[in-house]
């Protein structure tokens, strides 16, 4: 369920974009990635389509060398997973889910796990022939496919509609007493969470990792200096966290997300390397320098790489 920043250089720019890990450890000597070929947003045409997806598709080839982080993340099942497990996905999100899943399977694993996985056609499901082979093989390991899509034909697998209260009910009866695992869009999740909280689910045992991006991308900052108009004329170097109510001073070489640490104001992030924008956050006041542009939409800021500059708001 882990995930890798790889760094590359495209058009003479540094990049680095974060990929879950779809291989499993009991498996060594190889790590493997899941990259789908990204188009332009319909509604978003001068966004470029998938710059970094669609350049490994054009340029990676047997022996090309890429530089790559070390595995990071905390979207794990451990070493001692839980008996029960409920892994609930959508579209790309199925990459964590199936390396926690073949690593379980491989190391013999008698946790009894559910795979509930939604896609819009029969032909995008990811991994299609090995996960029927793994729900073929293994009585502990029950498979769910739901085809989304408008043009959905029949499927062994699929019920064809989208996952709701009652199928979650059929399918996994005893869900509220499994660890579940959840990774797609930010929508999905967020659907999948609400779902559990009207069926009293215990969140606390509810783990989720985002995965892509929003559908609608506005157009990227020309400079890596991000402005927004200012609400104070004070050019104290001040960051104020605004639904905690909290400003505090700070060393101009810190981040904000060092900041926040040091003042124990917890911010969401993953990374720590502007890769994985676990710690986008809407950007109100000041602006903020980035030693390299980090491809950040605008009206945000990435907090784990960005230093404020003057006085600087942020939504958190």
């Amino acid at each position: 369920g882990q995930f890798i920043t790889l760094k590359l250089e495209i058009n003479g720019k540094p990049i680095k974009r974060s990929y879950s890990i779809s291989s499993t450890p009991s498996r060594p000597h190889s790590l493997e990635i899941t990259v789908k070929r990204v188009l332009a947003p319909q509604d978003a045409a001068d966004v470029p389509p998938g710059l970094v997806s669609n350049w490994l598709h054009d340029n990676i080839k047997v022996g090309s060398q890429v530089k790559v982080s070390e595995p990071m993340g905390d979207f794990t099942c451990g070493l001692i997973p839980p008996k029960k497990l409920l892994f609930i996905s959508a579209g790309s999100g199925i990459t964590p889910m199936m390396s926690m899943s073949r690593w379980l399977l491989d190391t013999g694993s008698d946790s009894d796990m559910v795979f509930i996985h939604s896609t819009r056609t029969a032909n995008d499901v990811i991994f299609r022939q090995e996960l029927e082979l793994m729900a073929s093989r293994h009585p502990n390991f029950k498979l769910a496919v739901n085809l989304t899509g408008q043009q959905a034909k029949q499927n062994r697998l699929a019920n064809n509609v989208r996952l709701n209260k009652s199928m979650l009910q059929a399918i996994a009866p005893d869900f509220a007493e499994r660890t579940v695992y959840v990774c797609g869009s930010e929508a999905f999740m967020q659907g999948v969470q609400n779902m559990l909280k009207e069926l009293n689910f215990p969140m606390q045992n509810y783990h989720e990792e985002s995965f892509g991006v929003s559908k609608k991308p506005q157009k990227l900052p020309d400079s890596p200096i991000v402005p927004v108009a200012p609400s104070s004329t004070s050019t104290a170097e001040v960051l104020v966290f605004t639904k905690s109510g909290q400003e505090v001073t700070y060393d101009s070489l810190d981040t904000i997300l060092e900041t926040a640490e040091k003042k124990g104001i917890k911010l969401p992030h993953m990374c720590k390397m502007g890769a994985c924008h676990r710690c986008k956050l809407p950007l109100l006041e000041g602006k903020v320098h980035y030693d390299e542009d980090p491809g950040c939409d605008n009206g945000y800021v990435l907090t784990c790489i960005a230093q404020p500059v003057g006085r600087v708001a942020i939504e958190a």
